[in-house]
């Protein structure tokens, strides 16, 4: 029977690499998805872009997942569907601001127990209807508010603004709804009046980023929508269930090996721009010596290809483009971040690499500390910003374990008095890492538990912690 399970137990793990979009549960949750015995295979159709027959498809296959492999067995029925209509809802407008409970109303009356079987049957058409509606509403708001910005306000009264609305109740109408945005873009243009530091304008901060909402809008493809539907139907089962597109997958195996292809450059998107915040030293882009810190990026082009302009472009978008296989050539057209004439332009070519960031490896350093009795301990620690190993399965290996087992070693030499492992920025990772890690510090003893239908097992690991301290054995 075990080896029988063990054999199962391959058959999902090799499923899972064919299965680009995949589910994941972080090392946090207080729920552990237990892989069950279901028939279920899929061919590898689901790298890159989907038509709707292999959409319909991957909605079918993580909803069977869901309703096989999910600790909890619920079946994907009448009253899934109407959490699924909501979460929906709520993750394309988070702030409720777009759509009216007319809307919600609407959507309700007509799917709100019928998307459990339109997904069964592979129709993700609902999806679209509803990103449609969200679409018009986005573009229709973002009209009006431009020309609301555009009035003279003179911010007399003593009206409050609620900026937060995500607890708030949908507005019970389109008239509702343009009373609270004409209150929020008074609020806004109040906000840059009163700011000390002013780029351009409150009226051009503020249309600049209302037409900046309308295009991240936009970028949202069809595939951008049927993940954003897939990852609402996880987060229905429970809030620590997550959907993962195939570019979602690819950034997630980056973090958990930390290294990557690309120039070695730390990028956020700012006013429009993808500003160069850091260059990761001994990468591409670092040894090139051109690109700065402050640099902002403006055309990304491949080889000798022409460039394609990125401004205003998500973030996302532009990692893609500069990221790609080892040894081929991006061109970056930049503006300096010290050039006095925003009109100067340089274009810079670099040779992809593969890049390590070590940055986010687990480090150790000593502490000599004062205790009230004037005595000083020898103190190490270590942090550890994530449980990080290569979950690709190509490549050089990383692991968690293996490194802070090396970190151990080196502090004991230094004849160290006790340890603090410091998780606070642990952000989660391979549960695998977590265990093995834990064996570092303990020899035996039940310290989590997943939770199956038939049963609830024990693992040898660690109880999940955001802070610890561990006192080393004297051998």
């Amino acid at each position: 029977m075990v080896e029988r399970k063990m054999r199962r137990f391959d058959f999902y793990k090799r499923l899972c690499k064919v299965f680009t979009p995949i589910m994941r549960h972080s090392t946090k949750s207080a729920l552990l998805a237990v892989i069950a015995a279901a028939s279920l295979w899929l061919p590898p159709v689901f790298a890159g872009k989907l038509n709707p027959e292999d959409e319909g498809r991957v909605a079918l296959a993580v909803a069977n997942w869901l309703q096989q492999a999910h600790y909890s067995r619920e079946k994907l029925d009448d009253q899934m569907s109407a959490k699924l209509l909501a979460t929906y809802l709520e993750l394309l407008d988070y702030n409720k601001l777009y759509f009216t409970q007319e809307d919600v109303d609407e959507f309700t009356k007509k799917y709100g127990d019928r998307l459990d079987d339109l997904i069964l049957r592979g129709d993700l058409s609902p999806s679209r209807e509803i990103f449609q509606r969200f679409f018009d509403r986005v573009q229709s708001r973002v009209e009006s508010n431009k020309k609301l910005a555009a009035q003279k306000h003179d911010f007399q009264g003593d009206r409050t603004v609620e900026l937060n609305r995500q607890k708030s109740p949908w507005p019970k109408n389109l008239a509702e709804a343009d009373q609270i945005w004409r209150d929020r873009v008074e609020a806004e243009l109040l906000q840059e009046e009163l700011s000390e530091l002013k780029l351009r304008t409150p009226q051009e901060t503020l249309t600049r980023r209302y037409d900046q909402v309308l295009k991240n809008v936009k970028e949202m493809q069809g595939d951008d929508v049927v993940s954003t539907f897939l990852k609402a139907l996880a987060l229905s089962y429970d809030p620590h269930s997550d959907y993962m597109s195939p570019s979602e997958m690819e950034n997630f195996q980056i973090s958990m090996k930390l290294s990557l292809v690309g120039i070695g450059a730390v990028l956020r998107s700012e006013d429009g721009y993808v500003k160069i915040m850091e260059l990761v030293p001994g990468g591409p882009a670092d040894k090139d010596g051109r690109l700065k810190v402050g640099d902002r990026i403006i055309a990304v082009a491949q080889g000798d290809k022409e460039f394609e302009d990125v401004i205003d472009m998500k973030l996302d978008k532009v990692v893609e483009k500069i990221r790609g296989e080892k040894n081929t050539e991006v061109r970056l057209q930049v503006i300096p971040g010290d050039a006095d004439d925003p009109s100067k332009r340089s274009v810079v070519e670099i040779t992809r690499e593969k890049v390590e960031l070590k940055d986010q490896e687990a480090k150790a350093e000593l502490l000599d500390v004062k205790g009230p009795d004037g005595k000083v301990s020898r103190i190490g620690w270590i942090s550890l910003p994530s449980f990080y190993a290569n979950m690709s399965g190509s490549g050089e290996p990383k692991s968690t374990t293996t490194d802070v087992a090396a970190l151990l070693e080196r502090l004991k030499k230094e004849n160290i008095e006790g340890l603090v492992v410091d998780l606070r920025k642990d952000g989660g990772g391979s549960l695998e890492e977590a265990i093995n890690l834990s064996g570092l510090f303990i020899e035996s003893g039940p310290v989590v538990l997943a939770r199956s239908e038939e049963h609830t097992s024990e693992l040898q690991s660690r109880v999940d912690i955001s802070y610890a301290v561990f006192c080393l054995k004297k051998k």
